[in-house]
């Protein structure tokens, strides 16, 4: 009996140390910080607001352009970016975060937008990240965004929970998205508006969208013949059989 006890004794004693061992083990994954995220915090421009202004005359004059018939082009830098996020983003939209959530930056290198924010409750202080990468598809403004290696720390997450708080948001901004999976993870299908009563011209078709060293660079058409003429520009995400594109309008997103 008193072997049993010492048994049961020892069993106890090893599971309070493999407990212990994981809980460690656990705060110090969720404590990692990315590399580009520190980096992106420690160099926040140096000139916020003049970012944010370069940011918003880009903007305009995407919205310009793709207003007129012919092609059009523009490119947003992840400083414009992240100027917009610190200044910006509680402005503009106080409850797009969820509590608890900070310091959003975002990084765009090697095709890919790197993305994370900080996460802090009673029980966590830890950085989320993911990252993205986005195609165009075979019917016109579909774009096919790649969702992959969500984290806390390096703790990997399931992506559900982003799945879900995604659709949300879109469903409250009359967004179209709709989601894919294929064997490299979740694709979300996201339709940009090319019709809508405030453009003059129309359709509005985005023929490449690219992740460059440091800027995203949107290309397209706007006219009458532009559907007929879609000739999307790099990587191609083939949909699934039976994908229609919805035919309702959407308003046209801002800044």
């Amino acid at each position: 009996m008193k072997r049993w006890i010492r048994l049961m004794a020892i069993i106890a004693a090893l599971l309070m140390a493999i407990g212990s061992i994981a809980a460690v083990w656990l705060w110090r994954t969720t404590r990692y910080v990315p590399e580009f995220y520190e980096a992106a915090v420690q160099a926040s421009p140096p000139n916020v607001p003049a970012e944010v202004e370069g940011l918003r005359e880009e903007f305009s004059h995407l919205r310009g352009d793709a207003s007129r018939p012919g092609s059009w082009n523009a490119e947003f830098t992840d400083d414009q970016i992240n100027a917009w996020l610190i200044q910006q983003l509680m402005v503009d939209y106080p409850s797009l975060l969820p509590q608890g959530v900070s310091d959003p930056r975002v990084v765009i290198r090697d095709g890919r937008l790197l993305a994370a924010a900080r996460f802090r409750n009673e029980h966590f202080d830890t950085v989320v990240s993911v990252e993205l990468t986005a195609e165009l598809t075979p019917q016109p403004n579909v774009l096919a965004v790649r969702f992959m290696n969500l984290k806390a720390g390096a703790l990997p997450l399931p992506i559900g929970r982003l799945i879900d708080g995604l659709t949300r948001e879109a469903a409250k901004r009359s967004l179209d998205i709709r989601w894919q999976s294929d064997d490299t993870g979740d694709v979300a299908l996201v339709t940009i508006p090319s019709d809508h009563p405030k453009y003059p011209h129309k359709p509005v078709i985005v023929e490449s969208i690219r992740f460059a060293e440091g800027t995203l660079i949107i290309e397209g058409i706007t006219g009458k013949s532009a559907i007929d003429a879609y000739s999307p520009r790099g990587p191609i995400y083939k949909l699934a059989s039976g994908y229609q594109l919805s035919s309702g309008e959407s308003p046209s997103p801002g800044p």
